[in-house]
């Protein structure tokens, strides 16, 4: 198969395209999370917001959850972005695989919704679906420090793997708590709480003095 052109004579409005289309997704994805609750409401007469609340509660508890891991992606995706002056092929599938991942998450989070959340096997698809996401932004941030033509000349050599990994392995043991203990449920993502904690206090550990952090 031919390769695109696109990704080898960029022009320099390309990855402003890239980043914009990315977003798209993100905004996209993110709306079609409150789809559920809106049929709810349409559906039979003229239903209270008593009745509203109280029939969709566990639903409106997914969504801000939902929401809240989509706006932490869609962080992460910036940061990795916003010190690029151009892309490559690896870095565009890379990217498309984080695409779909956020593009699948509105239809996992409606499977929870939709159905018993301590069946392990609906949990683990949506944590999965995460934990794909994460991987797939963990992959671009491993690119990039191993290709600094990609990077802005006062960001080469600062980009950390710290944040990505650590979040991957948060998301694994939610995995694994969810499926093993079904109970549990979609609150293993609770985890991700923490994760930032932990990342700052490797970042503490690891880093020397007066180094450049991202």
């Amino acid at each position: 198969m031919p390769r695109s052109s696109a990704l080898t004579e960029q022009t320099p409005g390309d990855l402003a395209r890239l980043v914009t289309f990315s977003d798209a997704v993100v905004a996209i994805a993110a709306t079609l999370l409150v789809l559920p609750l809106a049929e709810n409401a349409a559906q039979g007469g003229m239903p209270t917001l008593g009745e509203i609340v109280a029939e969709s509660g566990g639903q409106i508890l997914l969504l801000l959850l939902g929401f809240f891991v989509i706006c932490r992606f869609w962080l992460n995706h910036h940061d990795i972005m916003r010190n690029l002056v151009t892309f490559d092929a690896p870095l565009f599938w890379a990217n498309a695989v984080w695409m779909v991942s956020i593009v699948l998450l509105p239809f996992t989070t409606g499977l929870i919704g939709t159905s018993d959340s301590s069946d392990p096997a609906t949990t683990g698809l949506y944590i999965g679906n995460m934990l794909i996401t994460c991987l797939a932004a963990l992959a671009m941030e491993w690119h990039v420090t191993r290709t600094p033509s990609l990077q802005t000349p006062e960001t080469r050599g600062t980009a950390r793997l710290t944040g990505g990994v650590v979040a991957a392995i948060a998301l694994a043991i939610a995995l694994v708590l969810a499926v093993l203990v079904p109970a549990v449920g979609p609150w293993a993502l609770l985890l991700l709480a923490v994760d930032g904690f932990v990342t700052k206090a490797l970042r503490r550990r690891t880093e020397k003095p007066g180094s450049p952090r991202k």
